[in-house]
């Protein structure tokens, strides 16, 4: 599979491309096209992961390539994509049945600044009809999708009050709320927004205090909603100034209180965490690239239970994790491993998408990405995975960056 890589199979069509190593899987039938019928003779079926689309990206071009995006999350409910695109400004909108791009934002957002924290759009998740995105400076800003998907108009600007980009976010559904992370202030602090009245009902500073954790140091890493446990799960990179002691918090959503405390994830840096099957949360660790100590933050990624916070897995193989997501069709938890490198003296990191088996919690394999792939999201409908992938990558050379559309290969022949 890995030798394939260096030559693909592409369409155009009105900037959708079908991406796949030469004599892989396309849409084309085997009696028109016989490149189809080898395909499935030399099929490797080892590998899990197989590139099958790739998506240009609304507002980008030649001339304006797509080079900075944030976070890339898929809606179950309306089955829609969205992008974080700091290169358009914007929030681009996908089908994600079909992998067409349906519009994107108002141009508004901050775009790309001097780095992350200075930068625009950021985290984004759908509450309702209302998709809230962060930006900088320390905004969440609201659009409208029943009013138009291809061009959804913003209703709300909420000031968060910080000095950086207003971050991670998720949706909790049976309270209302948005909770939305200010993780680059230091000490860090998240908002718990109505999404009725679209105003802040409370704010709570991680300054080791009312049951917080100190992160005067390390700030957030992210914030996921856990509807088994009605909670929302903070992940902290760095517990007070001990660089080595990561966690994870859980907070109610509804009196801000932080319940409990996972801690022990150590060497880590958590940064994404993900729900998995059961009653298990994958906890992603992104020391960053170069690590502050390469041997004692060598790869690693976590998998806790949920509600205990007791340590189920701690996998060496795949590391440098910014986003992970759990894809219920193939019971896959899937990495996007943008800072992952493979030994102590490495002096560049080796970008992949990490594949970690959910019901038995070991790693299956990585498949090479590219620079800045951080960004992680699955459909489990159709089961495709999406990893935006900045310009220039080889993965697919037409477009000035993309997203990249993967699938379970396995799966897929098994059905």
């Amino acid at each position: 599979m890995r030798n394939l890589l260096a030559v693909f199979v592409c369409t155009v069509a009105t900037g959708w491309i079908l991406c796949q190593p030469a004599l892989g899987q396309t849409n084309l039938d085997n009696a028109s096209h016989p490149i189809q019928a080898v395909s499935d003779r030399i099929h490797d079926y080892n590998s899990h992961v197989v590139p099958i689309a790739a998506i240009g990206v609304p507002g980008t071009s030649d001339a304006n390539p797509f080079i900075a995006f944030d976070q890339a999350r898929v809606d179950i409910k309306s089955q829609l994509l969205f992008v974080s695109s700091r290169s358009s400004k914007a929030v681009a909108v996908f089908d994600a049945l079909t992998d067409r791009k349906v519009g994107e934002t108002p141009a508004i957002f901050a775009g790309v600044g001097m780095d992350s924290p200075h930068s625009g759009p950021d985290g984004n998740v759908v509450a309702g009809r209302s998709l809230f995105a962060g930006d900088y400076p320390s905004t969440v800003r609201v659009s409208d999708l029943s009013a138009s998907l291809s061009w959804p108009p913003e209703v709300a600007e909420i000031d968060t009050g910080g000095m950086f980009r207003a971050d991670e976010m998720d949706y909790d559904p049976a309270d209302h709320v948005v909770m939305v992370s200010n993780g680059n202030s230091l000490p860090a602090y998240v908002s718990l927004i109505s999404t009725k009245t679209l105003t802040i009902m409370r704010q709570v500073t991680f300054d080791g205090t009312n049951g917080t954790p100190d992160t005067s140091q390390g700030g957030i890493g992210s914030v996921l909603y856990d509807s088994r446990t009605n909670k929302f799960l903070v992940s902290i990179p760095e517990v007070g100034s001990d660089l080595t002691a990561g966690a994870v918090t859980v907070m109610d959503p509804v009196t801000g209180k932080v319940t409990q405390e996972f801690s022990g994830l150590n060497n880590c840096m958590p940064s994404g965490t993900a729900v998995g099957p059961g009653e298990n949360v994958l906890v992603t660790c992104d020391p960053g690239f170069p690590p502050p100590d390469p041997d004692l933050f060598a790869p690693r990624t976590y998998v806790i239970n949920g509600r205990t916070g007791a340590i189920v897995a701690n996998l060496t193989q795949v590391g440098g994790v910014d986003f992970g997501a759990y894809n219920p069709a193939d019971h896959h938890y899937y990495l996007g491993a943008r800072d992952y490198f493979t030994r102590a003296t490495a002096t560049a990191a080796s970008p992949v998408l990490g594949v970690i088996d959910a019901d038995t919690n070991e790693w299956i394999e990585n498949f090479p990405t590219g620079t800045n792939a951080h960004s992680v999201t699955a459909n489990p409908v159709n089961n495709q995975i999406f990893v935006p992938i900045e310009n220039p990558n080889s993965l697919c050379g037409t477009l000035p960056g993309r997203v990249s559309v993967f699938t379970d290969a396995q799966r897929r022949d098994r059905e």
